[in-house]
Formats: C-alpha cells, sequence, structure tokens
C-alpha cells in the first residue's frame, strides 16, 4: 500500500483497490484515483466510489454496449447528439459520444457548489446517482428492444 494511503483512516481505499486486484496504484490513472478518493469526505467514500462505479457500468459500459446490440440487430438510436456521433464515426462515435457524457458528469461532480461550510459530499452524490438510475433505464430499455428484435 502506498504511504498516501495511510490518510484513508477507515481503509475503504484498500478494500476498493483490492476488488480490482489491488493493481489500481499500478496503472497510469492510480495515483489521481486515489487522490480522488482520498479528496472525498471519510463517512461518504464507501457509497460514492460504489455510485460512480453503478454509473460507469450501467451508464457507460451497459448503455453503449447494448446500443450496438440494438443496431446489430436492426434497430435505430432515438438520442440525436448520439446520432450525430454514430453517422459521422461510426460505432466508435458512441464510445467518444458516452466519454464525452461522462466527462461532463465528472466535471459537474468536481466543481458542485457547496453552502457555507458544510460537507458538499452528500449533494454531489445527485450526480452519479442520475446517471446510475438512467444508466439502469436505458439498460432496460436496450434489453426489451433486443428481444423484441430477435
Amino acid at each position: 500500500m502506498s504511504p498516501d494511503a495511510t490518510a484513508d483512516d477507515d481503509g475503504t481505499y484498500g478494500r476498493v483497490a483490492g476488488a480490482v486486484g489491488g493493481r489500481v496504484g499500478d496503472w497510469p490513472v492510480g495515483a489521481r484515483l486515489r487522490a480522488w478518493f482520498l479528496t472525498v469526505d471519510p463517512r461518504y467514500r464507501p457509497v460514492t466510489a460504489g455510485t460512480w462505479a453503478l454509473a460507469l457500468v450501467v451508464y457507460a459500459l451497459g448503455d453503449t454496449g447494448l446500443t450496438t446490440a440494438v443496431l446489430a440487430l436492426g434497430g435505430f438510436e432515438a438520442n440525436p447528439v448520439a446520432r450525430a456521433f454514430l453517422a459521422h464515426l461510426g460505432y466508435a462515435g458512441l464510445v467518444v459520444q458516452k466519454g464525452l457524457a461522462v466527462a461532463l458528469l465528472v466535471g459537474i461532480w468536481r466543481y458542485y457548489p457547496t453552502v457555507g461550510g458544510r460537507s458538499r459530499d452528500p449533494w454531489r452524490l445527485v450526480v452519479p446517482t442520475v446517471a446510475a438510475a438512467r444508466g439502469l433505464q436505458l439498460v432496460a430499455i436496450h434489453v426489451s428492444n433486443v428481444l423484441a428484435l430477435v
């Protein structure tokens, strides 16, 4: 474990790192992930990490993957922004569009305002929670579309 992991007084970073094989610090983005994790109020670290993980899995990966499945089965993209990216860049455009959407969400989360001297972390949870909820909705829609097209 790295020396700056000692700032993680509840050991959550160590559990998260262990869940992904203990290799978070070995990746080029590992130091940034650790620094991000340690900026979150310790009371909200587990729920913040879990909510972002759910948002990334269902919103970014689930929606993009199932969209390609629907398109391969003869369906269409209903989102006009994603449709424009798809028209210009193909399937890579879907990845670019979703990456830009996630980057926008991270930016909103990072610079979410605070009121007075209170912690902004409970309020910032709205951002990944909305993305996760929308991702779950999109995955459900895509699964029903796949079942209808098969």
